[in-house]
């Protein structure tokens, strides 16, 4: 008989039918912990995709134990409030939106990622210096488990190329847009420790050219054991390499 938490799952079946999902809290704020553990050498705070799961007892879960939530539409921004999370507590990083979604969270107050150049354009046009945005660039590295959950290559939709950081300045000198942060996604299921530093090294060169940076949000892809003796990130190496990175 399999048991979650010393809960039967059949008790569960028959209290509340079937299909039913069953989340194992402990192990959420277990991995929760470890992310904490991993880089507590390092000023962070977490975001969870909410992506991966917009139950809402799970985004309060989330939000009790102290994480933020990273949001990829107008939709999951509302779930996140709705959960309870305040506008700063978000960040919106959409993909290929039409703008009316920009401009709705601007009007919520949350967090921002802009992804594309004309995107980027469009915003400072209206916005100006009025409202800091943070700018995703694609660090041309090919990274994950496959091609599919592979996002920071240089034929991917995500993201802003690293090769037109140029134009990227260009567009923020002439709008004098407030950029706050800039953000990276690499892939999913990633094992080698080498490939987040290499992209945290292109983002530390990135971020010189931005003065009034306040943060780098960078994006997960941790290596998760989905059954016994999987490979999985080395968390305790990361946080020891990446920490020493931000250091020098």
């Amino acid at each position: 008989v399999y048991t979650l938490q010393g809960v039967k799952m059949q008790d569960i079946a028959e209290r509340f039918g079937t299909p039913v999902y069953v989340y194992d809290a402990d192990k959420i704020v277990n991995q929760l912990t470890i992310l904490k553990n991993t880089f507590s050498g390092i000023p962070l705070k977490i975001k969870y995709a909410a992506k991966a799961l917009t139950n809402l007892a799970i985004l309060q879960l989330i939000k009790k134990n102290g994480a933020g939530v990273d949001v990829v539409s107008i939709e999951e921004t509302q779930l996140a409030l709705k959960a309870g999370f305040t506008p700063s507590e978000i960040m919106y990083t959409p993909n290929c939106v039409a703008f009316d979604e920009i401009i709705a969270c601007v009007a919520l107050g949350v967090g921002l990622n802009i992804d594309n150049l004309p995107m980027l354009e469009k915003f400072g046009q209206k916005y100006g210096n009025t409202y800091p945005t943070s700018i995703r660039f694609n660090p041309h590295v090919m990274a994950g488990g496959n091609i599919k959950i592979a996002t920071g290559h240089s034929h991917s939709k995500f993201g802003i190329s690293v090769e037109q950081v140029d134009e990227v300045l260009d567009v923020v000198k002439k709008y004098n847009i407030q950029i706050n942060g800039l953000h990276v996604h690499t892939g999913s299921e990633i094992t080698d420790i080498e490939i987040f530093l290499k992209v945290a090294g292109i983002m530390f060169e990135a971020a010189m050219l931005f003065p009034s940076l306040e943060f780098l949000d960078f994006g997960g892809g941790f290596k998760v054991a989905y059954k016994e003796g999987d490979k999985v990130t080395n968390m305790e190496e990361l946080g020891k390499k990446l920490g020493e990175a931000i250091s020098s």
